[in-house]
């Protein structure tokens, strides 16, 4: 499998190691694996970081962690198994419930007074099906570009079948051996995902197109299908509440954390400040 083409799904960039900055690892079992966290800063509420697909959460938000000075508030993040610092013995797939549920633990032992979710990618699936289940314990969420469930059947519905083999050869790459995690099981799940009407949230979605999947020699106007259906994903996401905003992150790609982390900085600033009222 040509990892270029794994970045499609899971936001994963090839151009060189991540930067190394100083942080501290913690631990915690969970469902019989070893769980890695690190925080910083102290304060009632927690911003979670909650990484995409295939990537571990350094590799995904290291620039928006570092570049953070988290005061009045705790900035963390979390491996899930099978992910960096995290332990997946033997790693089998994982419904979006189980994945919903390790979160949950986590939270738990961190032992988090007022939380706002900060997903990117696949991993705002699993931020917003834990607010549905514990609404009274998130006061914000950041979707950062994340996947929306109905960009599953409107690329099905749109590429052309070679197009769509394409796709289909990435989700079930990742399923059956990377992540281990099922996009196709996490897009059928819309009533796992509502959430409260007034619950506070920001859509931060790419200014800029993330095509890397062309070097899998897709089509170009299966590429434009890629790109409109995510698009019109956003959109969805904007109204997920009558408390949503969307905000276009200009110059940002998938990849934000590349290219301007400060943004995702900014607004979670902003909904912390929103949370500890």
């Amino acid at each position: 499998m040509n990892k270029l083409a794994v970045a499609v799904l899971v936001g994963a960039t090839f151009s060189g190691h991540a930067a190394q900055h100083q942080h501290e690892y913690h631990y915690t079992e969970i469902a019989g694996k070893k769980i890695a966290y690190a925080c910083q800063g102290e304060g009632k509420v927690t911003a979670l970081l909650v990484s995409g697909m295939g990537l571990d959460a350094h590799t995904t938000y290291k620039n928006t962690y570092h570049n953070a000075n988290p005061r009045g508030y705790r900035l963390c993040f979390y491996d899930r198994a099978g992910y960096g610092e995290s332990q997946y013995d033997n790693p089998k797939v994982r419904t979006m419930a189980e994945l919903r549920d390790e979160l949950a633990r986590l939270i738990e032992h961190l032992k988090v007074e007022s939380l706002v979710l900060v997903p990117h990618s696949f991993g705002g699936f699993i931020a917003r099906a834990y607010a549905s289940k514990y609404p009274d314990k998130v006061h914000g969420m950041v979707l950062i570009d994340t996947a929306h469930e109905s960009w599953y059947d409107a690329m099905k519905a749109q590429m052309s079948k070679p197009g769509w083999d394409t796709m289909k050869m990435i989700i079930n790459w990742e399923r059956e051996h990377n992540s281990f995690e099922d996009f196709e099981e996490a897009s059928s799940h819309s009533a796992l995902y509502k959430i409260k009407a007034d619950l506070p949230v920001t859509v931060l979605s790419r200014g800029i197109p993330h095509v890397t999947i062309r070097q899998t020699k897709m089509s170009y106007p299966d590429i434009d299908v890629y790109t409109q259906t995510w698009n019109d994903a956003q959109k969805k996401l904007a109204t997920l509440n009558q408390n949503t905003e969307a905000v276009t992150m200009k110059y940002a790609s998938h990849l934000f954390d590349e290219s301007d982390p400060w943004i995702a900085i900014k607004h979670i600033e902003a909904m912390v400040a929103k949370a500890r009222l």
